[in-house]
């Protein structure tokens, strides 16, 4: 039984307030927003339970939300801060400190702007790490068919033994082969976890929330097509239109990002382990590397094991 203070599963849906005004037409910033998301590869747009989210690079850069009858629109300061020339400020000491008299910084005062837009780009670069520019890359790559990035879920069955009760699934993505609902781990191929039996631990958590909560995942992510269709964030041309989920696969996918197949060959033993002593392969849809190959979708080949 599920418990009372736990919430559903869920996605915005059609219906929306924030989804109906935003499909008025009324918002030429949102129609930008959503030319960006086709025409950059940094930038793309995912539904959540209440709000949407636009990632840069894979940092959040707006959360986007109603405030009573209003759109409103959250960004962190830090990807705001912008050029100075010259990049040094000279001071004067005196008494006991060293005081700053000119003011360091502006914050751009756009974020659409073509110039100011730049700098917010290379601020958020800058705060990305190695793993959020895999990331990045890999929602670039599979736009066709990613449903979500970034899946919070709490649950206090599942996640009886997690230090915050709460978790996050790397990708959520519509896999064109299998047909369903698919859920991706990413991780480096450096990572330590990947060489321990800490990973079968994770991989377990996200089956049996995968199957745990399959119907209101589907419900979900089919309200997360129907949405896009209707923000224009996915158009008649995606594999994703004429979609309707009706399988979750219970058994996620490991995606190790391996940067080269020199690499790749040198670490896959290492991670599958001796006679999988580490890695519990029964436990995976699918163990994947990737090196110039970025595709998600579940298909065998040199670097992709399926197990389902």
């Amino acid at each position: 039984m599920t418990n009372n203070t736990e919430k559903i599963f869920g996605r915005l849906n059609v219906d929306h307030p924030l989804v109906d005004e935003l499909a008025s037409g009324k918002h030429v910033w949102w129609n930008r927003l959503v030319g960006l998301s086709h025409s950059d590869p940094d930038i793309n747009i995912q539904v959540r339970g209440s709000y949407l989210n636009v990632y840069c690079k894979m940092g959040n850069l707006l959360k986007i939300y109603m405030q009573g009858k209003k759109v409103a629109c959250k960004v962190h300061y830090k990807y705001l801060v912008g050029a100075r020339t010259p990049e040094y400020i000279e001071t004067y000491p005196s008494g006991d400190d060293i005081g700053i008299k000119e003011k360091p910084c502006d914050f751009v005062n756009s974020i659409l702007d073509e110039k100011f837009f730049k700098a917010v780009k290379q601020n958020i670069g800058t705060y990305a790490g190695e793993e959020k520019r895999i990331q990045s890359r890999l929602v670039e790559k599979n736009k066709g068919t990613i449903l979500d990035v970034e899946v919070a879920f709490s649950d206090t069955e599942v996640l009886a033994d997690s230090d915050d009760g709460n978790t996050r699934i790397d990708f959520a993505n519509y896999d064109k082969n299998m047909k369903c609902l698919v859920f991706i781990e990413l991780k480096q191929i450096f990572d330590s976890r990947l060489y321990t039996k800490e990973m079968n631990e994770q991989i377990q958590k996200y089956s049996t929330f995968a199957k745990k909560h399959e119907q209101p995942l589907i419900a979900a992510y089919n309200d997360v097509i129907q949405v896009k269709k209707k923000l224009g964030i996915i158009d008649q041309q995606s594999p994703l239109w004429n979609v309707v989920i009706t399988r979750v696969e219970h058994k996620p996918i490991l995606a190790v990002a391996g940067y080269n197949q020199t690499i790749i060959d040198a670490m896959k033993p290492k991670i599958r382990g001796i006679n999988n002593d580490k890695l519990d392969t029964s436990k995976l849809a699918a163990l994947c590397f990737f090196g110039t190959d970025s595709d998600l979708n579940l298909k065998k080949g040199k670097n992709k094991e399926v197990y389902i």
